[in-house]
């Protein structure tokens, strides 16, 4: 993997002509798959630092992570400042930062509740009433109307994006019978 990283020369497209080579000396190459590979490595090592093993009706915290993403589920207010203290800690030990501007929270409740501002290191993260996260919504209510809105939607856009598909002649009558109950099926509701 070294081997790859020394005495890496790049050179830039800007138009229709290249710039002068130029070393690179520190870090892996934009687009390079190694990247993504030795960041999974890295954000790997850092979850299991964390100790987040178990699942929410056992545990106070749990993660889930997708590519740069983190997605924190935490029960209480302390165990999430706890928490989010100690992510930001061993991450600077791998050299990462986490995004204070991007970094948001959803209070989930069925309860009524007075806003309040969380303060993490000085800094007031956002607070947002839904999020979605790997393809599925999360709202504060906890309810899943807007979950089951949202993918009929996609279902009708699906349909009528390949609707042409139903008039062509080059598709068999066995496939326009799935694609009509395709159709059916995602204007139950």
């Amino acid at each position: 993997m070294a081997l790859t990283l020394i005495h890496t020369r790049a050179r830039v497209k800007v138009n229709r002509d290249f710039t002068e080579e130029f070393i690179v000396n520190c870090g892996v190459k934009q687009g390079d798959p190694l990247s993504a590979t030795l960041f999974s490595l890295v954000i790997d090592t850092l979850l299991k630092q964390m100790e987040l093993r178990g699942n929410i009706t056992t545990r106070l915290k749990q993660c889930i992570a997708y590519a740069d993403d983190i997605l924190l589920t935490i029960r209480t207010k302390q165990s999430l400042l706890d928490t989010f203290q100690k992510l930001k800690e061993i991450s600077a030990q791998y050299g990462l930062i986490v995004n204070g501007q991007k970094t948001k929270y959803l209070r989930c409740t069925r309860k009524n509740y007075k806003l309040e501002e969380l303060q993490i290191d000085s800094k007031y993260p956002e607070q947002v009433h839904s999020c979605k996260c790997l393809g599925s919504t999360v709202n504060s209510d906890n309810s899943i109307e807007e979950k089951i809105h949202c993918r009929i939607t996609l279902g009708n856009k699906a349909y009528y994006a390949n609707q042409f598909l139903f008039k062509s002649r080059l598709v068999c009558k066995k496939s326009e019978l799935k694609l009509e109950y395709y159709k059916t099926s995602s204007n139950i509701c």
